[in-house]
């Protein structure tokens, strides 16, 4: 095949080109399905039912999880309570699957400090503290009761 003097004389000018015409739509394309490839990896499922199944599904028996619900973080107190409800709701789901395992046979569950509380910060200790710690309490009892590993996610803590 051969190809015209612009394409193979004028190389940068071709390339600018098609990267001009293709650009935009190429890209956007190409990172969601990196975006696609990525999730596939790490995340199991829209909601905990889903993550459960998929991740039984998916893996060996002996595969274990610690389930984190994505991008939560309370703005108002009814943000906190409804979090607190859905963490409550993710730990009855992952307990009722889990056929009264030991803590360390299991999935956990991970909780974003920050999706409780929606003043985390150090300047309203008090606050935090008579607000925050009663509500990761709650989770943690209830997590007990199954025998259920929990991990406090801190990581807005400055």
């Amino acid at each position: 095949m051969s190809l015209d003097a612009e394409i193979t004389e004028n190389t940068d000018n071709w390339v600018r080109r098609l990267t001009a015409s293709a650009g935009e739509p190429v890209i956007r394309a190409a990172v969601m399905q990196a975006m696609k490839i990525m999730g596939g990896q790490y995340v199991l499922g829209r909601n905990i039912k889903e993550g459960l199944k998929r991740g039984a599904k998916q893996n060996d028996a002996e595969t274990r999880f610690s389930f984190d619900m994505l991008g939560e973080g309370a703005r108002t107190d009814e943000d906190a309570g409804n979090y607190l409800a859905a963490y409550a709701s993710a730990i009855d789901s992952i307990g009722q699957s889990a056929n009264d395992s030991d803590v360390h046979s299991a999935n956990g569950i991970s909780v974003k400090l920050s999706a409780l509380h929606p003043r985390y910060y150090f300047a309203q200790h008090k606050r935090v503290m008579d607000e925050l710690l009663p509500r990761i309490k709650q989770l943690c009892v209830q997590a007990a009761k199954y025998n259920l590993g929990l991990s406090m996610d801190a990581e807005e803590a400055y």
